[in-house]
């Protein structure tokens, strides 16, 4: 299997960061397999970094195309804010920091960005046409996940995150899986309540 035929771009910059990710993130690594086994399309909604300066991340991905038309998300209770950006044919990019004052304290973004850097994902989100029976395969293959869904069923979104990859001791990537019926945005609340949980690590 070559998952990297499956879900590029033709894009060497968004190729290359879901390359790597794939590589360093075993959830994603069984469920590529499973959609290959049952004929299902692999497809990617959205990839999200981690950074200090949503701006200066972004540059690059302004540069290749992708736009930013007002769509954030804001929690000064968590301290941290994001952007999306987005571009047709490509994944929307989701682009987090901490608040850059004292609201920006109580974030786990900055701690995770001095771990691991700003070039790699944290997660990927893959968009699955009904999320309940996907998390029952994937558990039963043996991935764990850091909560419950997070969106009631047959509403617009509902998300969950695994538990995360661990690396040098410490919560790295994660795997989004991603219901949508006819909606397209992120909902504030959801978006926060994912990023508390993906600070549970997998079993060991």
């Amino acid at each position: 299997m070559n998952d990297s035929k499956r879900y590029s771009f033709n894009d060497p910059v968004i190729d290359r960061l879901l390359e790597v990710y794939f590589k360093g993130n075993e959830a994603a690594r069984i469920f590529a397999a499973m959609t290959e086994r049952e004929a299902w399309p692999l497809n990617i909604d959205h990839i999200a970094f981690r950074c200090l300066d949503i701006d200066r991340r972004a540059k690059a991905f302004l540069d290749g195309g992708y736009v930013f038309e007002g769509e954030t998300v804001s929690y000064p209770d968590q301290g941290w804010w994001a952007k999306i950006y987005r571009k047709p044919g490509r994944p929307a990019l989701f682009v987090d920091q901490a608040f850059d004052d004292v609201r920006g304290e109580k974030s786990i973004i900055p701690q995770w960005v001095a771990k691991f850097g700003e070039e790699d994902l944290h997660h990927a989100a893959l968009l699955v046409k009904d999320i309940d029976p996907a998390i029952q395969v994937l558990k039963q293959a043996g991935v764990e996940f850091a909560g419950e869904t997070v969106g009631n069923p047959g509403s617009r979104l509902r998300q969950i995150f695994t538990a995360s990859e661990i690396r040098d001791g410490a919560a790295y990537t994660v795997l989004e899986l991603t219901e949508r019926n006819g909606y397209t945005g992120f909902y504030h609340d959801q978006a926060n309540r994912l990023m508390q949980s993906s600070v549970k690590k997998k079993s060991t």
